[in-house]
């Protein structure tokens, strides 16, 4: 695979960023309005790293997607109604209601999950990766995960596996400086998460979140040393979170001033700029898109309204064998 996007890839990563980012809006509004659990981590500002990461990689890799935003599962290609489904707690979303947004999981599009407590997806990535590994696959298993979590200590004993084992792991940290309200310089010892890559024998790449074509080359680049054998890799993307650790988070722990201030690194209108200057979009096209993908999330709702909440009576369907 090019480590540069062509044309195509641009705009399908651009469509893709803005449906994440006008869905998880209305998903926001819906859980202010006491239709939806406000238990959304929202992940306006990381969403375009997100999708252009994967857009980098191939559909069949295997993902665990880390807990802020819907931009993983877009990226993938799963359907809004599946998504509202599971974070309604009805039925007719992939974990029929029961699992929430912790728990989306779709083997088929190698969506492989997230963990109740965080970190908890290293373990098992790597142990996913061993497994490729038995197969003689060349599937690259990515890990998303926060700057928070990195100081967890599944993420040491995963990383120092995969490196010991080379094992074919991305491990993907999206730092944006803040584990839920405990800012990274009071929590984490070392300036770049990347840095820690030394003590695993693998390389630590650091990389502007916001430069989504900095991204798709960091990632690919990182894909393809991978495939070929040569073991895991640690990619940090360097990102800001603009809403609160959770839907209806006041923010005690921070100003409003300090995150306008950092809205000019906001992703979205700075890839719409780049577009425009390539001559791949323009007002026209961009009311288009916008009109489509109301359409595309008015449907969803309306679907998700009709669905009936998950029944008690499966609350035990598949945890026991029969």
């Amino acid at each position: 695979m090019s480590d540069a996007m062509d044309d195509a890839t641009r705009l399908e990563v651009h469509r893709k960023m803005l449906l994440a980012r006008r869905f998880e809006e209305r998903v926001r509004r819906l859980a202010m309005a006491g239709e939806l659990p406000a238990t959304l981590h929202p992940g306006e500002g990381q969403e375009g790293c997100q999708i252009a990461a994967l857009a980098a990689l191939r559909p069949d890799d295997p993902m665990l997607y880390g807990h802020r935003g819907v931009g993983y599962w877009i990226a993938r290609g799963l359907p809004l109604e599946r998504i509202l489904c599971d974070i309604a707690g009805k039925e007719g979303g992939t974990n029929r209601g029961k699992g929430g947004v912790m728990h989306v999981v779709d083997p088929g599009r190698a969506i492989l999950g997230e963990s109740g407590t965080l970190g908890g997806n290293f373990v098992v990535g790597a142990g996913v990766a061993l497994a490729e590994r038995l197969r003689r696959g060349d599937r690259v298993v990515v890990m998303f995960f926060g700057d928070g979590t990195s100081n967890r200590g599944q993420f040491h004993e995963a990383a120092n596996f995969a490196g010991a084992r080379k094992l074919p792991c991305l491990f993907f940290c999206e730092n944006n400086g803040w584990a839920v309200s405990v800012p990274a310089s009071e929590s984490t010892a070392v300036r770049d998460i990347a840095s820690r890559a030394a003590g695993y024998g693998m390389p630590g790449v650091v990389v502007d979140g916001s430069d989504l074509e900095a991204v798709y080359r960091a990632t690919a680049r990182a894909a393809d040393r991978i495939r070929r054998g040569e073991g895991p890799v640690l990619l940090e993307a360097k990102v800001v979170r603009f809403l609160g650790h959770f839907v209806g988070d006041p923010e005690p722990y921070r100003t409003r001033e300090s995150v306008e201030a950092e809205r000019a690194r906001d992703p979205l209108p700075r890839f719409q700029r780049e577009l425009r200057a390539r001559g791949l979009l323009d007002d026209a096209r961009l009311a288009g898109l916008e009109s489509e993908i109301t359409t595309e999330i008015d449907r969803a709702v309306e679907h998700v309204r009709r669905q009936p909440l998950v029944a008690a009576a499966t609350a035990f369907e598949s945890v026991y064998a029969s």
